[in-house]
């Protein structure tokens, strides 16, 4: 037993690791896709246009700024001129002075005409000193003339998070190698991780043939001190994922349990004795067996006595737990009634034990849930295997003052002499709810304005734009941007411009329907979605955006500050018109608005 158990950790743990390795590798896969996909998408608008401009491009500028949205896990998206100068970055424009030529992913790309996406080992940025990981592209025309290169920033933070979804237990560790040995990120983090070079998993790697995985029994090979590993080589990209397992970590449970067989080992061989001695006794000794009989009623009698105080003890204790326990314990018959409510459960509820017992369950939840919850009482009563009942289930409590509260309960069921009784532990979820809501608050809304974030508002444009084609309904797209914003903060400091921006949005909120859609792009710039409205129905309602922004005012010691808008519309056409066409035009035209002296709006075309 103690063997096949042993056996049975070490065969799992193996599992474990073949699984993590390819479900990691599949979605590091994927992310690269994403980001190569996004590289490639930028150098062919780039090559369209006619190659990188000696001077800041706006346009190009807009375009890092859109798919930067599209992909927040980056840092950034930059463009390099072919003599390494950075000609435009995602996150400021214009892009600040540099030269990265002596950079290897810009060497790497720019010397092979043949190279692919290009990942590199985690570095420390010029700019600002953070580190990043460098993914790469080149840049041609179509007579395939080296133009520059297209680069993005990866947080190493989103490939760490990568590693972190597989959930491994204590003594199981992660790495996504680079092919040329360095350790893109490891779980657990170490700095022997990151500087050491992992020549055994380039040696796993085949470029030249299928994506390989496989087990190795010796993880010495993986730089750990003892167990085994798994691996799994990407046939895309050039970058591997193993996992390591130290065996005593992992047997650290099966260690812990072989005095349990050794208790059963023993047990049974003194119990075979004993057969075996009373049966040699019985044979030797037939004159005495009345008398062995009656010693044996006697301690018979005995033993009775000493189970009987047992399960009184046994009872007392149960009573404690269930008295002391911090979450609710109900104990339900098959019939549906209560038949115990400890003092948690009391207090959870506001029913005394005398008034609760013998009441139906349905008297602690509102009449739906009560209704649900008796249904899967019955299938358990009747046999079936409810798997609900077992696992925690989220419902509404309800009190004897009325009040009703979220709870989560789980419910096991056992027989009690002949009697099926179930026994449903209920925990109040109220603040972590709460807490839940806050959460998903944040996650959505911009921290200034109180308007959809950048990433909420891509993600509700994008579902609207679906609907709207697939049902032939308008939808138009509007982008506004504050005139002359950046000399409002620089003459009256930011929190003025705080202040402007927050006026701004409740300016533009006064004028928009409930089914309208705003949101904060970045800075001063915003988004506005506008389902069932085409591109005349958009320009009346961007008139009275204007008309409201004018009309405000912020409230200076000195004077009274007031700002303007300028705004971009566009309609999304019928396919094969797309939102991220919509947004490039809808950008165009608030260049020409700014460009035709701000304070007023520019409907593009459908083409």
């Amino acid at each position: 037993m103690a063997v096949d158990a042993r056996e049975e950790v070490l065969m799992d743990a193996k599992t474990r690791l073949r699984n993590a390795t390819d479900v990691i590798l599949g979605r590091v896969e994927q992310l690269l896709d994403t980001y190569d996909r996004t590289l490639s998408g930028i150098g062919e608008v780039v090559s369209a246009r006619g190659g990188i401009a000696e001077r800041p491009d706006n346009y190009v500028h807009r375009l890092l700024v859109r798919r930067h949205a599209i992909t927040p896990s980056l840092r950034w998206l930059f463009l390099v001129r072919s003599n390494g100068d950075l000609a435009e970055l995602s996150a400021d424009f214009p892009a600040p002075r540099a030269n990265v030529a002596d950079r290897e992913y810009f060497q790497q790309v720019a010397s092979r005409w043949d190279q692919g996406l290009y990942i590199g080992d985690p570095i420390k940025s010029r700019l600002d000193n953070a580190l990043f990981i460098p993914v790469s592209r080149r840049v041609v025309n179509d007579g395939n003339r080296f133009l520059g290169v297209i680069a993005a920033g990866i947080e190493p933070m989103e490939i760490s998070r990568l590693l972190s979804d597989a959930a491994l237990p204590d003594g199981y560790t992660l790495r996504l190698v680079h092919h040329r040995g360095r350790a893109i990120a490891c779980l657990p983090d170490s700095q022997a991780c990151r500087e050491n070079l992992w020549h055994n998993v380039t040696a796993l790697a085949n470029p030249n043939g299928p994506a390989e995985k496989g087990e190795i029994s010796d993880s010495t090979r993986f730089g750990d001190p003892q167990g085994f590993g798994a691996y799994a080589t990407s046939e895309k990209f050039p970058v591997s994922v193993m996992a390591t397992a130290d065996v005593d970590k992992v047997l650290a449970r099966w260690h812990q349990s072989i005095f349990n067989y050794w208790i059963i080992a023993l047990s049974s061989n003194a119990l075979l004795v004993w057969l075996a001695g009373i049966a040699l006794r019985q044979y030797q000794r037939r004159r005495q067996a009345l008398r062995d009989l009656e010693t044996a009623n006697r301690n018979l009698e005995q033993r009775v006595v000493e189970r009987t105080a047992e399960l009184h003890q046994r009872e007392a204790q149960a009573r404690i737990f269930m008295n002391t326990a911090l979450d609710a314990v109900v104990v339900i018959g098959s019939d549906g009634l209560i038949r115990e409510f400890n003092k948690a459960a009391e207090n959870m509820f506001g029913y005394a034990n005398e008034e609760i017992v013998g009441q139906p369950l349905g008297c602690l939840m509102p009449p739906n849930f009560a209704d649900e919850h008796q249904g899967l009482v019955e299938a358990t009563n009747n046999g079936e295997a409810v798997r609900a009942m077992a696992r925690g289930r989220e419902v509404l409590g309800r009190a004897k003052d009325g009040r009703e509260f979220p709870i989560e309960v789980s419910v096991g069921t056992t027989d009690e002499g002949g009697v099926r009784l179930h026994v449903g532990i209920i925990r109040d979820i109220s603040e972590r709810k709460i807490v839940e809501q806050e959460l998903q608050r944040l996650a959505t809304t911009d921290g200034l304005t109180g308007v959809l974030n950048r990433r909420a508002f891509t993600s509700e444009a994008d579902n609207l734009a679906a609907l709207a084609q697939r049902l032939g309904h308008p939808v138009s797209l509007m982008i506004l941007d504050a005139d002359k914003f950046k000399s409002i903060n620089d003459t009256y400091g930011h929190p003025v411009g705080d202040i402007v921006l927050k006026k701004l949005v409740e300016a533009v909120a006064s004028v928009l329907r409930k089914t309208d859609v705003l949101g904060r792009l970045g800075g001063e710039e915003f988004g506005v979605v506008l389902p069932g409205t085409d591109g005349e129905g958009a320009a009346i309602l961007g008139e009275r955006i204007l008309d409201a922004v004018r009309a405000c005012a912020v409230d200076l010691p000195e004077k009274q500050l007031r700002f303007t808008i300028s705004l971009g519309i566009s309609e999304l056409g019928a396919p094969p018109d797309n939102l991220e066409a919509t947004f490039t035009r809808a950008d165009q035209a608030l260049y020409e608005a700014k460009q035709s002296g701000r304070n007023c709006l520019r409907v593009a075309s459908h083409r």
